[in-house]
């Protein structure tokens, strides 16, 4: 049975990002703040860390970064999983700002419930749909199975998408699971896939 801890980045800043005119996925080269820097230092500390077998994270740098300060306190190597990134709420990536982004959050929240309801209610917009989120996270984490014990640093609503009832983790935050444990989470659900061994 593989353990995944399942790490929340640390807090973000945006500000340099928007003023050097990055927009859409640029935003993803946000770097964690100097409490964000903090917080994931004191998270790393958690003895639940110690004697993990492999540290996988998004590719996104706020994820990297905290990824890099839980890999330096245990001593591991840092694996890229492009596949962990953060849901895109528009693939046009015509938003600007963290308030832009936020936005389209919203007015794709309210899309997925008036799809739930009707079918065939078009969103207003293309966004990546939920399903492709979670079968992408358990795309990634399939191939650790044979792991005892794996760090996953992601984002939020990735994190979120795996459960029954949505996580809601402050950044720098974790939760443990089983394979298992997420498997039944992804039956209540009621999606078709489920983490297998590749």
């Amino acid at each position: 049975m593989t353990k995944f801890i399942l790490v929340r980045h640390g807090q973000p800043t945006y500000d340099e990002i928007v003023k050097l005119g990055f927009k859409g996925t640029g935003l993803a080269l946000a770097p964690l703040t100097p409490k964000g820097i903090n917080d994931v230092k004191e998270t790393a500390k958690n003895k639940t860390f110690e004697k993990a077998d492999i540290l996988i994270s998004s590719p996104y740098t706020r994820a990297m970064q905290t990824a890099s300060i839980i890999a330096q306190k245990h001593h591991l190597d840092i694996n890229v999983e492009p596949l962990l990134h953060e849901w895109i709420p528009d693939l046009s990536n015509n938003y600007n700002t963290e308030e832009e982004f936020l936005k389209l959050i919203k007015i794709a929240k309210h899309d997925w419930e008036l799809k739930k309801q009707n079918h065939n209610h078009i969103c207003n917009f293309k966004t990546e749909s939920i399903e492709h989120v979670q079968e992408r996270a358990i795309q990634a984490l399939s191939k650790y199975l044979d792991y005892n014990k794996v760090i996953v640093v992601s984002h939020g609503l990735l994190i979120s998408t795996l459960f029954y009832e949505k996580i809601k983790l402050q950044t720098a935050n974790f939760i443990i699971v089983t394979d298992s444990e997420i498997n039944q989470n992804l039956k209540q659900i009621g999606m078709g896939k489920t983490l297998c061994k590749k």
